[in-house]
């Protein structure tokens, strides 16, 4: 067939053009001759393909496009089964998701409840060698403080009588111990007897009787392993909230939710300025004016406050550094191999500290009980301020009117300038009275006072009149004079001898101290100590760590506020669900 025979010409297509022509047909682009390319041009279906679609141009060599159409026309059952099937396979992935991170919070519990487990027997460990340290620093502070030993001798002695009476005082507790097991013994005899002598007693009274008694007992057995069942549900439902808490521990939603929380209570606090704030631009202006004075002397009030504690915490710091610094440059003095004098005052400030703080850990539950207590007076305050405030609403429904309201006010104002001149005789006559009351005691205590003091002049008068005796005889006095200078002249002679032979013997016991310490310092026992002393060091490091990692998780689970406050969104949106019905 001719190339252009029985051809429809195409879109923008001229008849007898190069186109148009039998055998020289226009080469397209891309098209080589010969080939079919030209001759199948003219009858293409008419597509809109964009200019980067195109075979060959500046894209480079790619092939065509398949074009997007409208999407599926046709929404048959194959087509919901595949979009199931979809989701189907989304959700299987994201409950294996989930089921390795429940698989990875139960490893970090496993990992968390060992090393909760290591940290106690760290904390066992580290307490005996702080009683072992404490020993060895008591001998070291003897040591250098060059006591006696006759004084460590008594000592010890002290102690082993001290240890001989707490024996005896626990082999008295063991003996009332062994009484009071033996008396109980006999009381569960004799309530034994009681019960036997209770079953002679029912077994003789009538079959109705007995069968109603017997009722009551299966009853009570049926009731007592009722509570043991309900007992165990308890403990396992107390296991899988501990469970439950150590994966919410390990997780990071306890920081959202603190955050979260923290954002909520702030808007909370806004919410509650504004609310005060719309309340004080709806009040008549003398009214607003007052609470705001009200307002601004609470706030000034509060920032003294603030600057008072913030001036305590910066004491408080303060005293912390320098304690810091007194412990660093304690540190460095003994990696120098220097020992301060200073080192038993030291211990002992370590130790009242140590006491301090066992002290305080004792007292815990006692400070924690009147806190509650205090909680518990300041919410029952709360709730008579808020049945007060509901009572102030329910009685300014009755407000009186604005002329009265001036009546009240003038009337108000009289009146409290009346009670402050009132007030203010009252005061002055308290203080006449109280000026008259003293001056009526003077009086009558003038009399006493005057013979107490004759007395007392009388028996100075008898006293200088006896000295007086004795200074008239001069030569008497100047013989006890010369005797006395004699006599502390010769303790003066033997005092300067003693105090050359305690030179004498301070200089050899000075060798003797200063050879022991070289001695001490080459021993493998100090090396032991020194050894000994920074691993407590590192143990004390770590459990100040764990102690702050422990708290910090405490305070992340702590739920109670949040829980409370959605109940009582959950109570209010109930209640207007209600009032809505």
């Amino acid at each position: 067939m001719r190339p252009m025979t029985n051809m429809r010409l195409g879109t923008g297509m001229r008849g007898g053009t190069a186109s148009g022509r039998g055998g020289n047909l226009r080469m397209k682009t891309g098209a080589v001759p010969g080939t079919s390319a030209g001759t199948q041009a003219a009858f293409l279906p008419q597509h809109n393909i964009s200019v980067s679609d195109r075979p060959v141009t500046g894209q480079g060599i790619a092939g065509m496009k398949a074009s997007v159409g409208p999407g599926r026309q046709v929404q048959d059952s194959s087509f919901y089964i595949g979009l199931l099937n979809g989701k189907i396979t989304d959700i299987t992935k994201e409950i294996r998701k989930i089921k390795a991170d429940m698989d990875t919070m139960q490893r970090d519990a496993g990992q968390y409840n060992q090393l909760e487990r290591k940290y106690e027997s760290l904390l066992k460990e580290v307490r005996n060698l702080e009683g072992t340290l404490a020993d060895y620093n008591l001998a070291m502070d003897k040591l250098r403080t060059s006591t006696d030993p006759q004084e460590v001798t008594a000592y010890q002695a002290n102690l082993e009588a001290r240890n001989r009476n707490e024996a005896a005082e626990i082999d008295k507790v063991f003996l009332m111990k062994e009484q009071r097991n033996q008396g109980t013994q006999e009381l569960e005899m004799q309530i034994g007897q009681v019960h036997q002598q209770a079953e002679a007693k029912i077994k003789q009274l009538e079959p109705a009787k007995l069968r109603e008694y017997e009722e009551l007992i299966q009853r009570s057995q049926g009731l007592h392993q009722e509570g043991q069942m309900r007992e165990q549900e308890l403990d396992k439902m107390r296991h899988k909230i501990h469970e439950l808490e150590a994966i919410v521990r390990g997780s990071g939603m306890r920081e959202e939710y603190n955050a979260e929380e923290r954002k909520v209570q702030r808007l909370r606090k806004d919410v509650a300025v504004l609310e005060e704030d719309m309340g004080i631009a709806q009040m008549d202006p003398k009214d607003a004016h007052a609470r705001l004075l009200d307002k601004v002397k609470e706030d000034n009030r509060k920032t003294t406050e603030l600057e008072s504690r913030c001036k305590e915490i910066d004491a408080e710091m303060r005293k912390c550094k320098r304690q810091h610094q007194e412990l660093q440059t304690d540190l460095e003095d003994r990696e120098k191999g220097n020992v301060n004098k200073n080192d038993s005052h030291k211990y002992e400030l370590l130790f009242q500290r140590d006491a301090e703080m066992s002290e305080f850990l004792q007292n815990y539950d006692s400070q924690r009980d009147e806190t509650l207590k205090d909680q518990e007076a300041t919410k029952q305050t709360i709730v008579a301020l808020l049945e007060h405030i509901s009572s102030g609403i329910g009685s300014s429904e009755e407000m009186p009117s604005a002329e009265r309201l001036e009546e009240m006010k003038d009337e108000v104002s009289f009146k409290t300038k009346q009670l402050e001149t009132s007030q203010q005789t009252m005061a002055r006559l308290q203080q006449q009275r109280a000026k008259r009351i003293q001056e009526m005691q003077k009086i009558n205590t003038l009399d006493q006072k005057i013979g107490i003091e004759l007395e007392q002049l009388n028996g100075k008068m008898v006293s200088m009149k006896d000295e007086m005796k004795g200074f008239e005889d001069i030569e008497g006095l100047r013989g006890r004079a010369t005797f006395t200078k004699d006599e502390l002249e010769k303790l003066r002679e033997k005092y300067i001898a003693r105090r050359g032979a305690i030179k004498q013997q301070v200089a050899g016991l000075s060798a003797q101290v200063d050879a022991t310490k070289k001695t001490l310092s080459m021993n493998e026992t100090s090396k032991n100590l020194t050894s000994l002393e920074l691993k407590l060091r590192h143990y004390e490091q770590n459990i100040f760590v764990m102690k702050e990692y422990v708290e910090t998780k405490g305070r992340e689970t702590d739920f109670e506020s949040l829980k409370t406050d959605v109940m009582k969104m959950c109570g209010n949106l109930n209640e207007k669900a209600v009032e809505i019905a």
